[in-house]
């Protein structure tokens, strides 16, 4: 009985300080975001999510300031959505909440030009700010997308590989969410998986499912 209660208490103490932070594009704003911290909170996980439209590394970086909307949840804490609002620095993040885990949901916006060197040491810096922090490190890449463009659709293998190697390189899980997705042709907008009729949502969830299951328990 004593060692039951032990137990018990080891699990209780386990699942409350067990953190996990999420930052994210506008992906997470909508039903991929709330599937996936559904899903996470149910393993007894707290869960902390800031997900901004039309974020990219560098906007982690240096907390610049969108309007493309974005979604902050706390587990039973806060819950607020807006449309202007400066991005929060991932640095300063990890410091007020201190994580145990941080997953970083990003990569399409960057697809869109051509990359830079200032891009990867933006996810150097990202990543190297989750190590600093004693923390595990997860990145997601972006899902299939619909591209108009040969130009884009080289833009999205160039920032695949990017992504891929710097995080095997530094040691930060990497989740290849292009590899279980599927954007269907002449749908929605070729970009969020929310803007596809009918089975938009469904879509998202399944994707969201995915990360999930690819995740280190």
């Amino acid at each position: 009985m004593l060692r039951f209660l032990l137990i018990s208490l080891w699990a209780i103490s386990f699942h409350s300080f067990s953190k996990t932070l999420i930052i994210s594009d506008s992906h997470s704003v909508g039903a991929f975001g709330k599937e996936l911290v559904k899903l996470i909170e149910k393993d007894g996980e707290d869960v902390s999510i800031f997900a901004f439209g039309g974020t990219r590394p560098v906007d982690w970086v240096q907390g610049n300031n969108l309007t493309w909307g974005y979604w902050e949840h706390h587990t039973g804490r806060l819950d607020r959505r807006g449309d202007n609002r400066a991005t929060p620095k991932l640095e300063i993040l990890t410091q007020d909440l201190t994580p145990n885990r941080v997953i970083i949901v990003q990569g399409t916006n960057m697809v869109w030009r051509k990359l830079t060197s200032s891009d990867q040491s933006d996810v150097q810096f990202l990543i190297g700010q989750v190590q600093k922090a004693g923390a595990e490190c997860v990145w997601v890449g972006p899902p299939d997308l619909n591209v108009p463009t040969l130009e884009n659709e080289e833009g999205v293998r160039s920032v695949q590989n990017m992504l891929a190697q710097e995080s095997q390189n530094l040691g930060c899980h990497f989740i290849k969410s292009w590899t279980f997705t599927d954007y269907p042709q002449n749908k929605g907008d070729g970009v969020h998986y929310d803007a596809i009729p009918r089975i938009g949502k469904k879509l998202a969830k399944k994707w969201a499912r995915g990360v999930h299951a690819r995740l280190r328990y």
